[in-house]
């Protein structure tokens, strides 16, 4: 199978993230076409043909859209995969002169108008398929490619780790205010970089946690961190399916997490938590640690094979194969 992949963005962050994975694990055994940001192209494997572009130029640029044309034509793919609402609008253009399938997959739960009215789209959780109308709508749990972790050094205390960009939507204030009323000692280490570091480092310092929290900033090492770690924490307002999530059932020994999609979808009541119980639930998992870790190795044990990405691309190899076939029916 030929697939394009169009990844629009210049930010590694989890959509980013997934479809690099994704397309090194397809182009294992298919042809892949990834065209993205020039930023992107060390994360890519030898296996995948790159085509570096600046792809944030307007949708609205016939200059740009011909050559994007030309690229994808001269591929001559199958199906043209996307994840982003951009993208949507781009596909629309082209593909009645590509005379190709595209489908895209909704990685949050933003309503937007351009995710209304498609013809292929990949849900992540159920409570993003809420966020999609589409005449074909398939449910795809994101997958990790899995690192043999090792331990490494943590700071002393009871070790609590979250990961994902410096965002708003992240809910680190509240985790930050959270950890600051622990009874016990501890210490937080952020890893992701984003918008809102000098914000949060000023509530570190208004808080007076400035030993007990780290902001450590963009690392490949996160599995490590996660292995090593006693607790993750997601403090998340919002969430399609979090990757932190994957990456904690392969990893981490402690999971906890508010309520958002996907985790909801996966987690145990025990492990989920309102925004306003965030202390009181961290205090009960040190307080109650073995019983917090075995109730978390139930869902390892249920969803580490699932949440590959081996699994998740074959999934996604089974839908672009109906694609087509549904695509080409309506075309004879």
């Amino acid at each position: 199978m030929r697939i394009v992949q169009l990844l629009h963005g210049n930010a590694l962050g989890g959509m980013e993230k997934f479809c690099l994975d994704l397309s090194n694990t397809l182009a294992k055994e298919h042809e892949v076409l990834l065209i993205a940001d020039p930023v992107f192209q060390k994360y890519v494997d030898n296996d995948v043909s790159f085509v570096p572009l600046d792809v944030e130029k307007s949708r609205n640029n016939l200059w740009f859209l011909w050559k994007l044309y030309k690229i994808m034509s001269g591929f001559s793919p199958d199906i043209v995969q996307i994840h982003k609402q951009i993208s949507i609008e781009i596909m629309k253009r082209l593909s009645p002169f590509l005379k190709v399938p595209f489908i895209v997959t909704k990685q949050d739960m933003q309503k937007k108008k351009s995710f209304y009215g498609l013809e292929y789209a990949v849900c992540i959780s159920e409570e993003t398929a809420t966020t999609i109308k589409a005449k074909h709508l398939y449910k795809i749990y994101n997958g990790i490619p899995y690192h043999e972790p090792k331990k490494i050094k943590m700071p002393s205390g009871f070790n609590i780790v979250a990961v994902g960009g410096l965002r708003a939507v992240k809910g680190y204030d509240d985790l930050l205010a959270a950890v600051s009323k622990l009874s016990f000692p501890y210490h937080l280490t952020i890893l992701g970089e984003g918008e809102e570091r000098r914000y949060l480092e000023a509530e570190i310092e208004r808080l007076g946690i400035g030993e007990q929290v780290t902001l450590a900033g963009f690392t490949d090492a996160i599995n490590d961190y996660l292995y090593s770690a006693d607790l993750q924490v997601i403090s998340s307002h919002s969430e399609g399916f979090s990757l932190a999530m994957v990456e904690g059932i392969f990893y981490t020994p402690v999971l906890i997490s508010t309520k958002v999609s996907g985790c909801t979808e996966i987690l145990s009541e025990d492990l989920l938590m309102d925004r306003e119980e965030i202390t009181a639930r961290i205090e009960d998992v040190y307080h109650h640690y073995e019983g917090y870790k075995e109730a978390f190795l139930k869902i390892k044990q249920q969803y580490k094979d699932e949440l590959t990405m081996d699994r998740c691309a074959k999934n996604y190899l089974k839908v672009y194969e109906e694609v087509i076939w549904d695509y080409k029916q309506k075309k004879i």
